[in-house]
């Protein structure tokens, strides 16, 4: 049975050198021959997070794979992606990393494949590396944060960047970096942040996405949201509750919030095989990819993927270990 992961990180060398020498967050320092991540403002009292082999090491992402059993990986940049230039930079970037990331798969023979990212500037500039992308081999996707060159995914602006994924089939990879409620949730250094705010944060911007009638609009756009969806499908009856009790939301969508939560595609990335089996519930088991969040989260790889395979059956874990990818990317079309 193939293994495939659609969640996976790696900072190439190219985004290394962009963020060296920056003084603001984020930034990447280096202090005695090695490098550090300066992302949160919680690394600027630590001095920043190792960056470890496994953040940019081909070699070592293959070496994870095999350990796990796992043939394919389709790889994403890392956040913040190309939240810190904006504009033509920021588009000049894109281009020259999103070329690096589509190298991967020849120079591994297929086993490691690409998203591309998509740059921080206007939204028709993002739509022309949207195309960009869907036309260059070796790259099967995008990855995003929760805004889109700084706006909200509700926003009209981005009328064109929905046009251009849907137009070419290009799944995109919703994201979280900045996490939600941050005021709320400190004190315990980067904990509950990503545990609680990451989740968070990703989940109130594809509920904008929803209530907006993005998915209305571009019922064949292709939106992969990590960590299974945040805490979207234990509260999909709840917005459903809320939505039939609001004329105003009514307005902007003309179904129920469930009935687009449904046709969104979600990870497994969540540790917990109740919360897996509500991501499959909202989407059906046919729209669930394997993923294992590598190199964040140092669990074996071996064990997430018994973990992932002994919370379904084997039909179902076949299905999301492998044929949904193929179908979600298009890894058969040729390109």
């Amino acid at each position: 049975m193939t293994v495939i992961d659609v969640h996976s990180h790696i900072y190439p060398p190219s985004y290394i050198e962009m963020l060296r020498g920056r003084r603001e967050i984020p930034r990447i320092d280096e202090r005695d021959g090695s490098l550090y991540f300066v992302i949160f403002p919680e690394e600027e009292k630590t001095g920043g997070r190792l960056i470890r082999p496994a953040m940019s090491s081909i070699d070592e992402k293959l070496a994870f794979m095999a350990a796990g059993g796992i043939d394919q990986t389709i790889v994403s940049l890392g956040n913040p992606w190309l939240d810190p230039v904006r504009g033509p930079e920021s588009v000049t970037w894109a281009r020259r990393i999103n070329a690096e990331l589509a190298g991967l798969e020849g120079s591994t023979g297929g086993k490691i494949r690409a998203m591309g990212v998509l740059p921080n500037a206007a939204p028709q500039d993002v739509a022309e590396i949207a195309t960009e992308l869907a036309a260059t081999r070796g790259l099967y996707g995008a990855i995003t944060g929760c805004a889109i060159g700084g706006l909200t995914f509700d926003d009209p602006a981005l009328e064109p960047v929905w046009a251009a994924l849907e137009k070419n089939a290009l799944p995109l990879l919703v994201h979280p970096h900045y996490a939600a409620a941050v005021d709320l949730l400190g004190g315990f250094g980067t904990a509950l942040p990503l545990g609680i705010g990451f989740p968070m944060e990703t989940s109130i911007a594809v509920a904008r996405l929803v209530f907006a009638g993005v998915l209305h609009r571009h019922p064949d756009l292709r939106i992969l949201v990590a960590h299974s969806g945040g805490v979207l499908p234990f509260l999909a009856a709840r917005l459903d509750v809320t939505w039939r009790g609001d004329a105003i939301a009514q307005q902007r969508l003309p179904q129920p919030p469930s009935t687009y939560l449904a046709k969104l595609w979600l990870d497994t990335v969540s540790y917990h095989a109740r919360a897996m089996h509500a991501a499959s519930d909202l989407v059906s088991p046919r729209q669930l990819v394997f993923g294992t969040d590598h190199p964040f989260f140092k669990e074996e790889p071996a064990d997430i993927v018994a973990g992932v395979r002994g919370a379904f059956s084997a039909g179902d874990f076949a299905a999301l270990a492998d044929a949904n990818a193929v179908r979600l990317f298009g890894l058969g079309r040729t390109r």
